[in-house]
Order: structure tokens, then sequence, then C-alpha cells
């Protein structure tokens, strides 16, 4: 797969895994980015699962960042929040990721698990 590829493919493995519309996403691009990425869409939930069987510390950021973007859009949106078809996709992912981390979400310990999964994810990323 050449680079551009696949460096469009996890940019939407990245947007799916944080509940994005990937095709509402796709169709507001302009071409030629709009038709690479629907030549590579279908390739995105196998890689996103790839992606979080491979990490645990992966699987417990995004369990961490959707629990609380769950919990930052009920505040905004209120109950038509849970109808809405945003909730239903990052609700799929966590009933498949989050039982393995059912501590409660809270702001203090969701940024410290950020920190250190950017610290193992991203070392070069951090000043020295």
């Amino acid at each position: 797969m050449p680079d551009e590829s696949a460096r469009l493919l996890a940019a939407q493995v990245v947007n799916y895994l944080k509940g994005e519309d990937v095709l509402a996403l796709m169709d507001k691009l302009p071409e030629p980015t709009k038709s690479k990425i629907a030549e590579i869409r279908q390739q995105v939930p196998e890689k996103a699962a790839e992606a979080m069987r491979e990490s645990v510390t992966t699987r417990e950021v995004i369990v961490g960042t959707l629990r609380m973007r769950e919990v930052l859009e009920f505040m905004l949106h209120d109950k038509p929040y849970l109808d809405s078809d945003q909730h239903n996709r990052i609700w799929k992912i966590l009933a498949t990721y989050g039982p393995e981390f059912p501590e409660e979400i809270e702001p203090e310990k969701y940024l410290m698990r950020a920190g250190r999964y950017k610290k193992e994810q991203f070392p070069s990323a951090l000043p020295e």
C-alpha cells in the first residue's frame, strides 16, 4: 500500500475509533482525497479492530476517550443525544471494548492514561 494510502487509512481508523461518521467526513473532502478514501474505507473496521487487538493501552485510551466524550455530549445535548448516530457508533465500540476497563472514567485518571499512551506510542514527539 503506498504511503499516502496508508496515511489515509490510518487517519480513517482514528476517526472510526473516535466514533466519527467516516462517510460524512469523506463526503466533505475534495477530490482526489475523497476517491482515495472511498477505495480504502471498507478496510477501516478491520484495521481498527486490529489496532485495538494489538495494544491494551490503545484500548484503554480509546475507551476512556469515548466515555469522556459520551458524558460531554450528553451534557450538551441531553436525552436527544442518546438517539443520535454518533452515540450509536460510540456505544458499539464501548460495548465491545469497555468491559475490559470497568472502572468509571475520571478526568484526572484519563489525562494520566492519555499521557502514558503518548509516551508509549509517540516517544519521538516528546521534548528532550
